[in-house]
């Protein structure tokens, strides 16, 4: 039984405790936080479902922390109310995402 759930786990891109007995975390594409409270791997970090700003325990993907965005100019309002060029440089703020366009005067 502990080996099938072990398998399901590593096969959904989750491992709770390694060998060591260290708690690690969840790979790219993984679903992470919720109410499991499930952490991203090393330089990773958990990219929220879009417009949940004030939800608790929101769950969200596992991504690569973006280190160079394209120059494209498609605008998204960050939970910190603030405009970003493009959804790639709100990703490498590290800024959740309450709505595509410019942020709204109501927002700030």
């Amino acid at each position: 039984m502990l080996r099938k759930y072990l398998i399901l786990l590593l096969s959904t891109g989750i491992v709770v405790i390694g060998n060591s007995g260290a708690v690690l975390g969840a790979g790219v594409g993984a679903t992470c936080k919720g109410i499991a409270a499930i952490q991203c791997d090393d330089k990773l970090w958990c990219d929220p479902e879009p417009e949940k700003c004030s939800v608790a325990d929101v769950a969200g993907k596992c991504i690569s922390v973006p280190v160079i965005c394209p120059k494209i100019f498609m605008p998204v309002c960050g939970c910190d109310n603030k405009t970003y060029g493009n959804d790639c440089e709100r990703q490498a703020a590290m800024v959740a995402k309450k709505s595509d366009g410019q942020c709204k005067e109501e927002y700030k």
